[in-house]
């Protein structure tokens, strides 16, 4: 639109006339005004907000957005932000009015603590038989351990094939006597006769 107001003004201006003298007036178009915004923040539905403040305090403006992202004012109101706990007011004037802060409750009914104390003291005692049943498996282990380090050393002490030295032999020992009664030199002569 403001292409056709140059070009009207242009042909004004290029015979030298004066618009108003016709009747005809151009407004000037009013510059838009660009609003900064230093902090932001969000409600509790999800909504950004805005103030040109750099904190949230009281007395400051507060903005919303609306879809081509031009400043909105937020109504007058209570607003919960998304923290749960945090409440503004805004006043009629597009100000903060009020911040609320509440505390949470961290007291707890006598059911409540009931119940939790009743699954602590099975959670505790599910711990104890599980530390008895623990502690009688270390004990078999420390048995087993005992025997094994017992048997290790009487193996380790006894020899594994008898020396030969430990025996003694003896140049006349009595001669080897087989199982019917004759000697090893019997047994080699009846060898020999065989042949």
């Amino acid at each position: 639109m403001s292409n056709i107001k140059e070009q009207i003004k242009s042909v004004f201006n290029k015979y030298g006339i004066d618009p108003s003298t016709v009747g005809i007036k151009f407004e000037e178009e009013a510059a838009a005004t660009e609003v900064k915004f230093a902090v932001e923040g969000t409600l509790n539905d999800g909504t950004k907000i805005y103030s040109t403040a750099d904190e949230w305090t009281v007395g400051v403006d507060i903005f919303t957005q609306d879809a081509e992202g031009n400043p909105v004012p937020v109504p007058a109101g209570e607003y919960l932000l998304e923290d749960g706990v945090t409440k503004v007011v805004v006043g009629e004037d597009g100000l903060i009015a009020e911040i609320e802060r509440e505390e949470q409750s961290t007291e707890m009914s006598s059911e409540d603590l009931v119940a939790v104390i009743g699954n602590l003291s099975e959670r505790i005692a599910a711990l104890e038989v599980e530390k008895t049943e623990l502690a009688a498996a270390v004990e078999t282990a420390k048995k087993d351990a005992e025997a094994l380090k017992t048997e290790l050393a009487s193996v380790k002490k006894a020899p594994a094939v008898p020396s030969v030295k430990s025996q003694e032999f003896k140049k006349n020992a009595s001669p080897v006597v087989a199982s019917n009664g004759s000697s090893f030199s019997d047994f080699m002569e009846n060898i020999r006769a065989k042949k």
